[in-house]
């Protein structure tokens, strides 16, 4: 897991070198979506609610995420021909995502697949196909094919953008220098060894955000949980006043993240929790700010959009990862936990 999480400065390069040329996307991709159905599972769902923000946000596109199982398990089968459904399976041959795709297709529309595995079934399948190239995965818990993917969903984000003549400048600004931004983040963040010695002392705890702060926060807490086994739970930011934050005269502990963009709001949700439970808590931000916290993880902010949130999601793996390690627990190879394919 280690070696794989150090590994995705390089896959990520190659990707942007494979599809941004003169900081203009270049792939096979319809040219007139009015909606977009992402349909995934476990950390494939968490990268595809990654791809909601860039289709919202830099696309402009009305974007829904869906559980795989959900779509495969219902009755429903009249499926929008003016909806692009990206499917996203690392293998390729996730029984759910398969089962899903087959559906879709019998109606009649178009299917896009993300995977890991060019001779999947859903590579050979799909009207139109991306291979993320991360390489075999040895670990359970996805690391580099995860990262991948939600770079391969923000290039899809910004193509469509460019379609739509929307100006990508901002978005593409400083791609090219992404690798060595990556390299000098990774050497740099402060507390999280500290951090994890903290959070594995605990036997269960929440994790908050909004926006892509939330999409970070379900793949940490799908992290976490999959190599300590301690009881983690994601929740929107603003949500978790609504009922939830009834967790905290149990649990007491809180992880969250505020990036130097976030929300007056934001901010003062945090401020609330803090101040009202008086709560343990872990706070991980690109600012040099206390926010009131016990433990602040501070990193460098990157270059660029993505440069910021593929370091946040570098971080919150390296995590993991530590917490896993201190618990003496096979991160590798988790008790009970295997990859959900067809045939096995």
């Amino acid at each position: 897991m280690e070696t794989e999480i150090y590994s995705q400065g390089q896959i990520v390069e190659d990707l942007i070198k494979k599809y941004v040329i003169n900081y203009c996307v270049l792939m096979d991709i319809p040219i007139e979506i009015n909606r977009i159905s992402i349909i995934a599972a476990g950390s494939s769902y968490n990268a595809g609610i990654f791809g909601k923000c860039f289709f919202e946000k830099i696309s402009n596109v009305e974007t829904s995420v869906n559980f795989a199982s959900e779509i495969a398990n219902s009755t429903f089968s009249n499926f929008d021909k003016n909806t692009l459904y990206i499917l996203i399976s690392q293998s390729g041959e996730s029984i759910d995502t398969v089962c899903a795709m087959n559906k879709i297709k019998e109606s009649g529309a178009k299917v896009l697949c993300i995977t890991n595995n060019l001779e999947s079934t859903m590579y050979k399948n799909a009207d139109y196909k991306f291979d993320i190239n991360a390489g075999r995965e040895k670990a359970i818990a996805a690391t580099k094919t995860y990262s991948a993917t939600v770079v391969m969903l923000w290039l899809i984000a910004v193509k469509i953008a460019q379609n739509k003549h929307i100006d990508i400048s901002q978005e593409t600004k400083n791609i090219y220098s992404i690798r060595n931004n990556f390299d000098a983040f990774i050497k740099d963040i402060d507390n999280i060894d500290f951090a994890a010695k903290f959070l594995s002392k605990r036997k269960s705890f929440s994790i908050l955000g909004l926006g892509y702060n939330y999409a970070l926060s379900l793949e940490a807490a799908l992290k976490i949980k999959e190599t300590s086994y301690i009881a983690t739970s994601a929740y929107p930011m603003g949500e978790f006043i609504h009922g939830h934050f009834a967790l905290l005269n149990k649990e007491n502990t809180f992880l969250t993240f505020v990036n130097g963009d976030c929300s007056e709001t934001e901010l003062k949700l945090l401020d609330k929790i803090i101040n009202t439970y008086k709560s343990k808590s872990v706070v991980v931000s690109d600012v040099y700010e206390d926010y009131n916290c016990d433990i602040l993880i501070k990193f460098n902010a990157g270059q660029s959009k993505i440069a910021t949130i593929l370091n946040m999601i570098v971080l919150v793996q390296l995590l993991a990862f530590k917490i896993a390690v201190r618990l003496k627990k096979n991160v590798d190879n988790p008790k009970g936990l295997n990859k959900v394919v067809k045939g096995g």
